[in-house]
């Protein structure tokens, strides 16, 4: 599809130890696309070599460095190649390449800026787990971005040459994924996404990180993202209920010692912990709103 738009396909693989099935992936992807761009994040088997005999660009690290690093590598030479889209696939094997076409088709169409490959429909057999644990982080996601993306930790993602231009991120490890849909978001880049299909029976490892590890690393990102995006509805509010709560028991307080002579420390231990955990959530607020504003006013 990208011959006959006369635009030019990059496809982008962050790989780490998937020597068994990159070569394979790689050759079957060069049949959707003008360049393959393999990432090999210190990976420890023969990945790249086998990289390279499927045709494919390879770029390393010297050390195992995350999901976000591989990403921004990939970006940088995609930039370089001056790509009308960039595809991003990872490289276990679960995405199909014959699906590059269908993922494309909205940014060729002037429809998006960026498609997500979505992985949740009946006939995809995802573990139930992963399921679970994705529907959490999209849920964040949204809360920070502000849109419903409905599988935001997807790994098969189209980039129009714009969205490679605009978007930035400083996640290194798997918080990159959710961070990007913020960024985007944020610069006003329209995001669609298109059903795809996923193979989890591929011989190889789907993660190269136990669940609860991955989505510790997402989480702690997205907290971030969403308490800097909307600190005064998440850090402002919370900070304010706090602060009349600690006020609240200090007045009881007072009014039971008054009446009956009897100070009561925990009561007053917790009068105290609400109004200094509540002023300082009310002061961080106002700071990151700061921050917040100061940013977007030079994304403008």
């Amino acid at each position: 599809m990208g011959r006959e738009h006369g635009k030019k396909i990059v496809v982008c693989i962050p790989a780490y130890n998937v020597a068994r099935v990159i070569r394979e992936l790689v050759m079957e992807c060069l049949k959707y696309s003008d360049d393959v761009i393999v990432c090999d994040d210190g990976s420890i088997d023969d990945t790249a070599i086998e990289a390279k005999r499927g045709g494919a660009t390879v770029i390393s690290h010297s050390k195992n460095s995350g999901k976000g690093a591989t990403i921004k590598s990939l970006f940088n030479i995609a930039k370089y190649l001056k790509a009308d889209v960039a595809i991003t696939m990872d490289g276990d094997g679960q995405f199909l390449p014959q699906e590059i076409d269908k993922i494309v088709k909205p940014i060729f169409e002037g429809k998006a800026d960026i498609v997500i490959g979505y992985r949740f429909e009946e006939d995809n057999q995802i573990p139930a787990y992963r399921k679970i644990g994705n529907k959490i982080l999209d849920k964040m996601t949204n809360m920070a971005s502000e849109l419903r993306f409905r599988d935001t930790q997807s790994g098969f993602r189209a980039y129009s040459g714009k969205a490679i231009d605009l978007i930035s991120f400083d996640s290194e490890q798997f918080g990159a994924d959710a961070e990007i849909l913020v960024d985007a978001s944020r610069k006003g880049l329209r995001v669609v996404e298109e059903k795809v299909t996923v193979l989890y029976d591929t011989g190889e490892k789907t993660s190269t990180k136990n669940p609860i590890s991955h989505t510790g690393e997402v989480v702690n990102s997205l907290l971030e993202l969403i308490a800097l995006r909307r600190p005064l509805r998440y850090l402002g509010v919370p900070g304010i209920a706090l602060t009349v709560i600690g006020l609240v028991f200090s007045i009881i307080v007072i009014a039971i010692f008054n009446h009956t002579r009897y100070f009561s420390i925990p009561s007053t231990l917790l009068a105290l912990g609400c109004v200094v955990i509540g002023i300082m959530l009310i002061l961080m607020s106002v700071v990151l709103f700061s921050i917040g504003r100061a940013m977007r006013k030079g994304y403008s």
